[in-house]
């Protein structure tokens, strides 16, 4: 528990069975489920496999028919807590169980003192595979001061892809909407984002508060209050369906980065981040190494 109240993880895992038991493994290391008041992994295509892994790792198994990432919602539902940490089975956890009760200690109380609705907690620097963040953000911005935490290798760049261009420039004047969705990523690479969009991005501490203007909703790796997610978040997911899908399952993603999430100017936390994203098994992404592994 956090100041009375009480604490779940959730994992979301279709099959990937190695890839699950590595983030297992990272959490059970740290000792990080004593913790948590409640651990569940919800399954897509629930099988007699998954609820052996859950149990050999002490977490409840749930899950059913594969309804893709909406299955967060379920996850949820299930589990007995105030406050939430929801990941994926590709998330596994790089920070101790001292650094973990820190940050979610904190963002517990910038979330019971409204200072943010949500907090991100991908990690900041060992970002993991997929993340194309800063990658975009340079396309728009000349990086002002990169930050000394910042790993260029982890985003696929180099000193060519940082570097400064007039044309960035021309790119913020014809396409202003886009930038400034863009804006919010900089948390991810320059060293006082705040000092250079102050309208957007605030700082607490060693938290930026970031304007969902300008920052995307993420699927993956994020603490908040259960009552919020279900109740905001998955109330618009599921009165909101969209003709774009992913094989076709409704994407909360896709759904929730809209007009509606931007004007709503939500508070997004992002600290130094607990998780990284890393898949052993069955990839989605076709330049990946496991892409289309037979499961």
């Amino acid at each position: 528990m956090i100041n009375g109240k009480k604490m779940g993880l959730g994992i979301l895992s279709y099959k990937a069975h190695e890839t699950l038991k590595k983030t297992l493994v990272s959490l059970e290391q740290q000792k990080a489920g004593s913790f948590f008041d409640d651990s569940v992994i919800y399954f897509n295509d629930f099988c007699d496999r998954d609820r052996e892994i859950a149990d050999a790792f002490s977490f409840r198994a749930v899950g059913g028919p594969n309804i893709g990432f909406t299955a967060q919602q379920q996850l949820a539902e299930h589990l007995d807590a105030d406050y939430i940490v929801l990941i994926q089975n590709d998330c596994p956890l790089v920070e101790n169980l001292s650094e973990l009760k820190k940050q979610l200690t904190r963002s517990v109380e910038l979330i019971e003192t409204k200072k943010i609705d949500l907090m991100r907690l991908r990690h900041q620097w060992h970002v993991g595979e997929g993340f194309c963040d800063v990658v975009k953000y340079a396309k728009f911005y000349n990086i002002g001061a990169v930050n000394e935490s910042f790993i260029a290798r982890e985003h696929g760049l180099d000193e060519q892809g940082l570097k400064h261009s007039w044309v960035k420039s021309f790119k913020r004047y014809i396409r202003p909407l886009k930038a400034r969705r863009l804006i919010g990523r900089s948390v991810y690479v320059e060293k006082s984002p705040e000092k250079l969009f102050p309208k957007y991005i605030q700082r607490t501490g060693d938290v930026f508060i970031v304007d969902s203007e300008c920052i995307d909703y993420t699927e993956q790796s994020f603490l908040i209050q259960k009552d919020f997610f279900l109740n905001t978040l998955c109330k618009f997911i599921n009165e909101n369906p969209k003709k774009r899908t992913l094989h076709g399952f409704q994407v909360p993603e896709i759904i929730l980065n809209c007009l509606w999430w931007r004007k709503k100017h939500f508070k997004i936390g992002v600290c130094k981040g607990l998780f990284t994203h890393n898949r052993f098994d069955d990839s989605f992404r076709k330049n990946h190494l496991f892409y289309n592994k037979k499961i």
